[in-house]
């Protein structure tokens, strides 16, 4: 939750259409580990994971110095799954730490760095996450050094840092985790936050936030309507701690198949997860939709925003494509190899002829050790593992449609 806002407004030369800013310093909302385990797998498009989807909108990280070499790698995966439904002119800049947070549940918080009002294009008198309001203005907006996303990943967490999607029931799945935090920072974060144990407030400065605006109780009550809820009060708490919240927002309706959104609204207001999350009851591990829920699994792993989330964002007014969310087509099959252990190479075979076939290879830890292109035309190809070290691994095939996976031995 954005908790530690300072609202500085100002007015910068040369910018005539902005009119305010919000500096954040604070990480934002929270991802914790649920305490049971799944083995639940969503993938990223296929087009995607084939190659054949634009990455339109470009994420430079900027890792602090103790964030791992494999980390990074899953974490720009994550990043390049938002680029290629995402369309922005403006390059998204996110600042990432890995830090111990003392609490192993804890798994990583995020929040947009800075908030713009007044843009080109924004609905009047309401605040957005300085990298929505670039891709809705075109234009950069902040100082061309300045993050416009902060993250924090716990490094003491059990992590898998693999992209494959084969999560062992033990580890946390980083890219899912990645994927969730850039999701925040993006622009799915609401502006309720505690006066005191009795009453909760919204916005900042008398303005809401985007996403706010869509806050509704089941019953049809806008938040933001100063009529029904005074501003702060105990009201606001009761309608956001009742199980009784959702955002009601054309296109998420659509793709909630016509229904309004439940998001997670426990009895208890919890300041890190509610409001800022789909209802976890709703959109359970396994779930196209599973990935903005406040709690993951050990063993889940899911790599794809999910098609009420990228409603949610379309709602707020994030340009997007909604054309590449087809992962329910994308299907696991067990992967022939042998021989199996082997030595110094395997042959793979798959049962299909596939234009665009790409090989990984991920040690049981996460580490990728391999990825490569296969020709199109070729069901049968020979992969070395001369420079592989002993143990057990993950191979991965995807073909069009179809992710083939197997665990190998090497010895």
């Amino acid at each position: 939750m954005l908790r530690s806002l300072l609202l500085t407004i100002f007015f910068l030369p040369g910018l005539a259409f902005l009119s305010g800013q919000t500096d954040s310093l604070g990480y934002g909302i929270t991802c914790a580990m649920r305490d049971t385990a799944a083995n639940a797998y969503w993938a990223a498009p296929v087009a995607f994971l084939n190659g054949s989807a634009e990455v339109k909108t470009q994420f430079d990280l900027i890792f602090s110095e103790d964030v791992p070499a494999v980390a990074q790698a899953a974490m720009r995966f994550a990043a390049n799954v938002w680029g290629s439904y995402l369309d922005s002119d403006v390059n998204v800049r996110v600042n990432i730490d890995w830090q111990d947070r003392d609490d192993d549940r804890l798994l990583a918080s995020a929040g947009p760095a800075t908030l713009f009002r007044g843009f080109e294009g924004a609905e009047t008198n309401t605040w957005y996450p300085v990298a929505l309001a670039e891709a809705i203005s075109g234009v950069d907006l902040n100082d061309p050094q300045d993050a416009d996303i902060n993250v924090n990943a716990n490094s003491t967490a059990n992590w898998y840092f693999g992209i494959d999607g084969n999560t062992p029931r033990r580890q946390i799945d980083l890219v899912s985790v990645m994927l969730h935090e850039l999701g925040h920072g993006l622009g799915f974060l609401s502006s309720v936050d505690t006066i005191n144990e009795n009453q909760l407030s919204i916005g900042f400065g008398g303005r809401f936030i985007i996403y706010d605006l869509f806050l509704e109780t089941e019953s049809g009550l806008p938040l933001t309507d100063p009529g029904l809820f005074t501003n702060p009060s105990d009201e606001l708490l009761m309608a956001v701690a009742n199980n009784d919240l959702v955002f009601n927002g054309p296109l998420a309706v659509r793709e909630n198949n016509g229904s309004v959104v439940p998001l997670f609204a426990p009895g208890t207001f919890d300041v890190g997860s509610s409001v800022s999350h789909l209802n976890e009851a709703t959109y359970r591990a396994g779930d196209e939709n599973a990935l903005m829920t406040p709690f993951l699994s050990a063993g889940e792993a899911v790599h794809d925003p999910g098609p009420v989330t990228l409603g949610i964002f379309a709602d707020m007014g994030w340009p997007l494509e909604f054309n590449l969310t087809g992962t329910q087509d994308a299907r696991r099959v067990e992967l022939a190899v042998f021989p199996n252990p082997a030595s110094d190479r395997v042959t793979v075979k798959i049962p299909i002829s596939a234009e665009n076939k790409t090989l990984l290879l991920h040690a049981v830890n996460g580490q990728q050790l391999i990825s490569q292109q296969i020709p199109g035309g070729q069901g049968q190809f020979d992969v070395e593992l001369a420079d592989v070290p002993a143990g057990m691994y993950h191979l991965t095939v995807v073909a069009d449609a179809v992710l083939f996976g197997s665990r190998i031995v090497v010895r």
